[in-house]
């Protein structure tokens, strides 16, 4: 959750939360345009793919209203797991299974771990709510939506390229960095 943090103190045009582009200047025009860039593809993502999806349900995450968790989200999980990553290898060996759990890979775990983290039961009148007024897309959003732009999900699992939680590279949102 700390990478997600330090991703929160990016506003949605991209200035650091205690200051405008215009008053840090830290970003040359290039990096502004890709930045915008890059928002406006999560913004149409969560505005495009209804999540939830749930029968009957006409309200969907907004993705303009829920653009910065949003982006927060996405480059805080793949920091995190580039972390795992760069933990794993100084490791210099395999990773203990986990006992009951050995059919799934340490970096399967990784994911599963995530996932768990958002697990909420929730109301349809809350969830209404919350797609109205919340500036947080809903817990469901929060990881399948986000897994999806971070290929090393999709391979981790196994996935097909083109699968639903493996789309294919111009269907993704690249947050921050590049894989």
């Amino acid at each position: 959750m700390s990478m997600r943090s330090l991703g929160v103190q990016f506003g949605a045009d991209g200035s650091l939360s205690s200051c405008s582009w215009n008053e840090c200047g830290w970003m040359d025009s290039k990096s502004k345009k890709a930045f915008r860039d890059m928002a406006q593809c999560v913004v149409t993502q969560y505005n495009t793919q209804c999540c939830p999806e749930k029968s009957g349900m006409t309200q969907c995450a907004n993705g303009v209203t829920t653009q910065g968790e949003n982006i927060a989200d996405l480059g805080g999980l793949q920091a995190a797991y580039r972390a795992y990553q760069e933990y794993k290898n100084t490791l210099q060996k395999e990773e203990t299974r986990l006992p009951g759990l050995e059919r799934f890979s340490p970096n399967q775990l990784f994911w599963i771990t995530y996932g768990f983290g958002w697990c909420r039961t929730q109301t349809e009148e809350n969830l209404i709510n919350q797609l109205l007024t919340n500036p947080h897309s809903p817990s469901v959003c929060r990881v399948n939506q986000v897994v999806q732009d971070i290929p090393a999900f999709g391979r981790d699992f196994g996935c097909s390229l083109g699968q639903k939680m493996y789309p294919a590279p111009e269907q993704r949102c690249s947050v921050w960095v590049e894989e």
